[in-house]
């Protein structure tokens, strides 16, 4: 399966309906969407801390069959950065999880702790980084998933 991922619009979700022009199975949107998600009613997608903060109803996480493997969808705001990763890769093992998407830095990331890929698409709202917005796609068919980080410039 082929997914499109990405997170952190902040109210910029013209630019996710731009993604949904790529062909594929699904698309996953690690929160901050801090808009109304009625307009990315196709896609899974959880709760960040402004959603939050702006009363938007979203899940706190969520988990995807991908071929034979399990995606964990969070923001990642519940773990403090110096851990991150290592938490997070102890949430998606108790849910049988060998795959974690995350959000929140605005840093797209690419990276394996203890067995569990981790997948940050950074933000199609505002980059951290100073490469610019990005998004991220992810294939899971055959054993060993594969993913690539998508730098683009989008139409406001």
């Amino acid at each position: 399966m082929k997914f499109v991922i990405a997170g952190d619009s902040h109210g910029y979700t013209r630019r996710l309906e731009q993604l949904e022009e790529i062909c594929a199975d699904g698309w996953i949107f690690t929160g901050d969407l801090t808009d109304d998600p009625a307009r990315i009613s196709g896609w899974t997608a959880v709760a960040g801390n402004n959603d939050e903060y702006f009363g938007i109803k979203l899940p706190p996480m969520a988990i995807v069959d991908a071929d034979n493997h399990k995606i964990l969808v969070i923001h990642g705001h519940q773990f403090p950065a110096g851990t991150r990763h290592g938490q997070l890769a102890a949430l998606a093992g108790k849910f049988g999880c060998d795959i974690v998407v995350y959000g929140h830095t605005h840093v797209p990331v690419i990276a394996e702790e203890n067995g569990i890929l981790i997948l940050n698409p950074g933000s199609v709202y505002r980059s951290r980084d100073g490469k610019g917005t990005s998004y991220m796609t992810l294939d899971t068919a055959g054993p060993r998933p594969k993913a690539e980080i998508i730098r683009k410039k989008f139409q406001s």
